[in-house]
């Protein structure tokens, strides 16, 4: 029996259609994340919670619909939304103590509380606490009530480094008690990194984001015919002028084509099947496949090292190991950008670094 399966569904909202005729299923213990936008991340949670229905399809969970199970299962599910609602005056402690006795809960309350980091600010009130540690709070409550299903909006997104470990190894331990765990998030990083499958969803459907490179091939879409025929063109020419070396990565904004330095670029990622170049701040349209970009940029530097990104090395300030197959790669750029790296790149990557 699934914990949770979607067949078929779709959802309208003002002659808008919002979701397209989508299926997946979650086992117990099994997780999934899907990068989306907010609202569809809501909508979906609405619909489990049966506070809103499908326009077309199903939603089943443990073989009941989502009204059958609230009314009888409510204690089985538990969200953890990107902004939740706290009782700011009470201390740590005795929020979750109240909660503790509310869901009658066997855990112990010690022992959760230091998974999350918690004991130390413990008597802290809730509205003096920062973003990162009342998302710490809120594990900790949905812990606490043991849940079937958990279901979470942004579970990592602009956390502290500290706070974002410790949610990726609870997620991961959560998973290992036999909760099953739907996540959405808007930054594709965060939607890879969390352990299990991991989806993208939009006006083309769910898709799958692969983590491992398969021999080299890319998750993009076809290139439209004139862009091929442009970058080929570009290409040809490049081969009729050998003692011309053309270094520049060309990307088009409009009808202006702008050319970069590949030392200005930061790194460069596939999303939703489009290639953009990440330079300073900015994000630039590129209609090179990232293959073909890293064959053209990897002997200067740039490494593959996750299937949808290509980093330029020189920018790498720090490698980030979350859990035991969680890496990320940490940017020197303004942003500090966070990109990840695949378990199966770890050890080229070492070498590479001499690490």
């Amino acid at each position: 029996m699934n914990i949770l399966k979607f067949e078929g569904v779709s959802k309208e909202d003002k002659n808008t259609t919002l979701i397209d005729d989508i299926y997946f299923t979650l086992d117990k213990g099994q997780s999934i994340a899907i990068k989306c936008t907010e609202e569809i991340a809501l909508t979906i949670m609405d619909m489990i919670l049966g506070n809103m229905i499908p326009s077309k399809g199903s939603i089943l969970l443990e073989d009941m619909t989502p009204k059958e199970y609230i009314k009888t299962n409510k204690q089985n599910i538990a969200v953890i939304y990107k902004e939740e609602g706290f009782y700011e005056r009470l201390n740590i402690i005795d929020y979750l103590k109240f909660f503790h006795g509310l869901y009658d809960s066997d855990t112990d309350l010690e022992d959760v509380m230091a998974r999350f980091a918690l004991l130390d600010i413990a008597k802290n009130k809730i509205g003096s606490l920062t973003y990162s540690e009342k998302k710490r709070v809120s594990f900790a409550r949905a812990f606490i009530s043991m849940p079937n299903i958990l279901l979470i909006q942004e579970p990592t997104l602009n956390l502290d480094r500290q706070s974002n470990r410790i949610i990726r190894e609870n997620i991961i331990h959560m998973k290992s008690l036999g909760i099953t765990i739907l996540a959405f998030s808007i930054a594709l990083e965060d939607t890879i990194l969390l352990d299990g499958d991991s989806y993208t969803l939009n006006e083309n459907g769910l898709k799958p984001i692969e983590s491992e490179i398969d021999n080299g091939k890319d998750n993009q879409k076809e290139v439209p015919d004139e862009i091929q025929k442009e970058t080929e063109s570009k290409e040809t020419n490049e081969i009729e002028l050998p003692n011309i070396k053309i270094d520049k990565i060309p990307t088009k904004i409009d009808d202006k084509i702008i050319l970069f330095n590949p030392m200005e670029i930061n790194y460069i990622e596939t999303l939703d099947g489009c290639c953009y170049i990440n330079v300073g701040t900015e994000k630039f349209q590129c209609s090179l496949t990232l293959s073909n970009l890293e064959e053209r940029l990897k002997h200067i530097g740039f490494f593959r090292c996750h299937r949808s990104y290509l980093v330029n090395l020189q920018r790498v300030r720090e490698v980030i190991t979350w859990t035991r197959n969680s890496y990320s790669l940490i940017l020197d750029d303004k942003n500090k950008s966070s990109i990840p790296l695949s378990k199966g790149r770890m050890e080229e990557l070492k070498q590479i670094l001499n690490l």
